[in-house]
């Protein structure tokens, strides 16, 4: 037997929309602090990159260098030098466009991850717009209610269900709004995921 659903059930459905509306404004902001840090940490990296860069033309000028001497049989040059230096320098560029790459996807993510948290309390906004209108109508459609009850006069009758029905309609709208926040949402949810798998698969190693 299927439980009876009464306008309470709606009343409490509506509030609780906006203990939700609530938590996922929370959880946007957090996850603004959390997209601040991490361009932050995008921001130190490509500091660093930037001095792997001045460090690597220092080691290819010395390298250079060596390459010349190593040739004269009385410089204090040995082969064994040279060709670790080269490996340093070629493991060092290495690092360098890998740490780009990282970086870059770093940069990609918070951009798009900012984009999500805007869809995110776009949906807020009308996920709180429908939990109001809910509650306005249910409330409306109690009041109809109670003035059918008491058997008014048909004209006051046809008034109050043509209000009614504008609630209605006030209300569908704002639903229709927030089916197509949420369809936004879970797309750029979905973009941003795929951003966070292109993120681990650019991260390289590095020292």
């Amino acid at each position: 037997m299927c439980p009876i659903i009464t306008h309470e059930d709606e009343l409490e459905l509506a509030s609780t929309e906006k203990e939700l509306v609530n938590h996922i404004s929370k959880l946007a902001k957090a996850q603004n602090t959390l997209i601040n840090a991490q361009k932050k940490y995008a921001e130190a990296l490509t500091k660093v990159n930037l001095e792997r860069e001045m460090l690597n033309r220092t080691y290819r000028d010395v390298l250079k260098q060596m390459q010349t001497l190593v040739r004269e049989k009385r410089s204090n040059i040995k082969d064994e030098e040279v060709n670790l230096f080269q490996d340093i320098v070629h493991k060092n560029d290495e690092f360098i466009e890998g740490n780009n790459k990282y970086i870059d996807a770093i940069k990609n993510l918070t951009v798009k991850k900012e984009y999500f948290i805007q869809k995110k309390n776009e949906l807020a906004n009308a996920l709180n717009d429908v939990a109001g209108k809910r509650g306005a109508l249910i409330k409306k459609a109690l009041n109809v209610e109670k003035a059918k009850n008491k058997l008014i006069e048909g004209e006051k009758l046809k008034i109050l269900d043509s209000e009614l029905n504008d609630y209605q309609r006030d209300f569908d709208r704002a639903r229709d709004v927030l089916i197509k926040k949420i369809h936004q949402f879970i797309e750029v949810r979905d973009e941003v995921n795929e951003l966070w798998i292109q993120l681990k698969n650019s991260v390289f190693k590095s020292s």
